[in-house]
């Protein structure tokens, strides 16, 4: 990368780091750090007409296969924040797929780097009625929104809500409180095979808690390979297991940003 431009960091999976380069503005950076390899990514042309802006993405291995196979999703509003849209990325067509677009109203990007449930990336945003997650299936390339429990307050719950799969695959989320307790959330089909959002299970952080300053927990990442988040609080910031509530510190108190945790990918040994 050139010392001479700046980088924001915009996902990170499966060995590959995902970057946006800010100077340029038309251009993806996908880093392999152990590989010491980089990819750069031009901005899909419907993007060169002052239209549509980028707001997120995503990246992936496929199937983790090993070298330089990978899939990468963007995210574009148009001006008037009424539509979203993505296009993605394939290694091995090395162009950018059609586009797929919703109708929306009043998006508001918000920048919670992606989380890879099942073969779907999915992003949290707001619109004018509330939170969503948006639903990338990369399988059949469709888009879908599903909207949360309308007792969600984005205005309050901002850095409390992460999504996340939940313990059958599916669609989930977490949901932090006060005094170092969260709720997790699952989506399952009612009597009518409706999807609805039900709760999954209460998790209370009684020993993080005894070892840490202060009652708020604020959510700055999630690790997909340990099912474990990463909390700041007023002693640090600490990764927590959520099967077993154990937890590490990982570093002293610092301002609120966003962890993007990062796992060597090695491919699996072939039989002789």
């Amino acid at each position: 990368m050139s010392p001479l431009e700046s980088y924001r960091i915009i996902d990170c999976r499966h060995g590959l780091v995902l970057f946006l380069a800010h100077r340029m503005m038309r251009r993806l950076v996908l880093w392999d750090p152990v590989a010491r390899e980089q990819r750069r990514l031009f901005f899909p042309p419907e993007l060169d007409n002052a239209q549509m802006f980028f707001f997120n993405g995503a990246v992936r291995r496929p199937a983790r296969r090993q070298g330089w196979h990978f899939q990468v999703a963007l995210i574009a509003r148009d001006a008037l924040c009424t539509r979203v849209s993505v296009w993605l990325y394939s290694s091995e067509t090395a162009v950018w797929g059609n586009i797929n677009s919703l109708q929306l109203q009043s998006i508001q990007s918000m920048p919670q780097p992606s989380t890879l449930v099942g073969n779907s990336f999915c992003w949290l945003f707001t619109v004018d009625h509330g939170c969503v997650i948006l639903e990338f299936d990369l399988d059949r390339q469709s888009l879908a929104v599903t909207e949360l429990p309308p007792h969600i307050d984005m205005e309050i719950d901002f850095h409390k809500l992460w999504i996340m799969p939940s313990q059958g695959g599916g669609l989930g989320f977490i949901h932090l409180s006060q005094h170092f307790h969260a709720q997790l959330w699952k989506r399952v089909p009612d009597s009518d095979g409706l999807a609805v959002w039900v709760p999954d299970r209460a998790v209370e952080f009684g020993e993080l808690r005894s070892s840490c300053k202060g009652d708020f927990l604020t959510l700055v990442g999630f690790d997909e390979e340990s099912n474990a988040i990463l909390v700041l609080t007023a002693s640090g910031v600490f990764m927590v297991y959520l099967q077993s509530t154990e937890f590490k510190k990982l570093s002293d108190p610092m301002s609120f940003c966003h962890h993007y945790p990062f796992a060597c990918f090695y491919p699996a040994a072939s039989e002789a």
